[in-house]
């Protein structure tokens, strides 16, 4: 068998997930031709697609030797750098690759992508544009630039970028994308009437966008009219009936706001069928599991996420909050390391592991992680009034009631616990501790 054959067979078997037998018709490939850089290449994507990070960076400098003026393979080298969070290489061969091929879109997106993503917003901007320079009108790229900037919370700009798009879009399904994208931004600036009225205007033109109709019901709550947005996930579960999305956003909705909880799970469990490959959809199964005091399969469906994404932080978490609440404390600080090592300024996360510590009485290391919490939100309730109960066992009144007053004005109105805790019973008849109770009770 030729070598090209065998890479068209290995470039089908990558399309289709198959990277480990995608990388047996390359080498098998590589065999046949061993000077062929896009033999040697086509390997070098195939190992960084199972991790092998340093043989394909070998693969990749080798087909560059090759090659020199070549893509492909700079851009391989990129991507390992991504993978291994090294700033200055990502930079240096994304910027290679714009010089070897200034007519080559993709090393544009990913350097601004990159930049965004490192909170880079000016130099993303600036990276978009001078691609723009050259292509004004090209859609696509004017859609990433707004994305990029929109993820990077620079709404402004990204509403430009997107009006751009929708004037530049060459067919429907590209502008109704702008259009969606620019509501958004319109939404995130806190224009609700012109948002809503863009995701209606994206509705009257395609009835089966699903985006707009999630979207728009996103917006109504985001703004504090939930029975709006669940009248919106429903329009667009009846416009778009085969959409899991939409029964996924219909769920969370109800989950969120004291709906029916039956009717959720079925809602999570249909859009799990129809889209099973989807992590968001098992993690809101999850969730519809639990409401309904499904603990074990709400694990199980936490599990299945880290079978898609085994460093899921909030599955991770998930899964560490209930093997805690079984008294499974091992399990339950494997789970709440692994959550914190991807997103290591979670105060829930935080929060949980720290009671791990608070419940064996180990105060000192569960102070430390609450403190740790609270540096990256000072107003997060749950740890301040964990706090207030570690210095009420430690008797140091004062500044327990320093901590619970600050976590009553952060939102904590779990008054029936403070009542109980027995930390807090030399506390029930001083009046601030009565006050602060009073506060709980009536929501102010």
């Amino acid at each position: 068998m030729e070598h090209r054959e065998l890479i068209e067979q290995g470039e089908a078997l990558a399309s289709e997930g198959l990277v480990e037998e995608a990388l047996e018709r390359f080498e098998q490939a590589l065999q046949r031709a061993p000077d062929d850089p896009e033999v040697v290449e086509a390997v070098g994507r195939a190992l960084l697609g199972l991790g092998r990070l340093e043989e394909a960076e070998a693969s990749f400098l080798d087909a560059l030797e090759m090659d020199p003026g070549w893509v492909a393979p700079r851009m391989g080298l990129a991507m390992v750098a991504m993978r291994r969070d090294e700033p200055f290489k990502i930079v240096h061969h994304l910027e290679r690759a714009i010089e070897a091929d200034p007519e080559q879109p993709d090393a544009y997106v990913e350097l601004g992508r990159y930049y965004g993503l490192m909170g880079e917003p000016l130099l993303a901007r600036a990276t978009f544009e001078r691609w723009l320079a050259r292509h004004p009108d090209d859609a696509d790229m004017l859609i990433n630039a707004g994305l990029t900037l929109f993820d990077a919370g620079d709404y402004g700009p990204a509403l430009e970028f997107f009006e751009r798009a929708v004037e530049a879009a060459e067919d429907a399904e590209q502008r109704l994308g702008a259009l969606t994208f620019r509501a958004n931004a319109l939404d995130m600036l806190g224009r609700y009437e012109e948002a809503v009225a863009a995701y209606e205007g994206v509705i009257a033109e395609e009835a089966r966008w699903w985006e707009a109709h999630a979207n728009l019901g996103i917006c109504h709550a985001r703004s504090g009219r939930p029975e709006e947005a669940e009248a919106a996930f429903r329009r667009g579960l009846e416009a778009c009936p085969g959409s899991p999305e939409m029964r996924d956003e219909l769920a969370a909705h109800l989950l969120a706001y004291g709906g029916d909880p039956r009717e959720a799970l079925a809602l999570a469990e249909e859009a799990v069928a129809l889209g099973s490959d989807e992590i968001r959809h098992l993690y809101t199964l999850g969730e519809a599991r639990l409401a309904n005091g499904d603990e074990e399969g709400a694990m199980d469906a936490y599990r299945r996420v880290l079978e898609l994404d085994p460093e899921n932080p909030e599955a991770h978490l998930e899964l560490g909050i209930l093997h805690d609440r079984r008294g499974e404390r091992q399990r339950a600080e494997k789970h709440f390391l692994e959550s914190l090592k991807a997103d290591p300024s979670n105060p829930r996360a935080l929060y949980s592991y720290a009671n791990v510590y608070y419940t064996s009485g180990e105060l000192e290391t569960a102070e430390e992680l609450l403190a740790r919490a609270l540096a990256a939100d000072p107003g997060y309730s749950p740890a301040l009034s964990a706090l207030a109960s570690i210095r009420a066992r430690r008797g140091e009144y004062a500044a327990s009631l320093e901590y619970l007053e600050k976590a009553v004005e952060a939102g904590e109105r779990d008054v029936e616990h403070f009542k109980r805790a027995l930390e807090f019973a030399p506390l029930r008849q001083d009046p601030r501790f009565r006050r602060l109770l009073s506060r709980m009770a009536e929501g102010d």
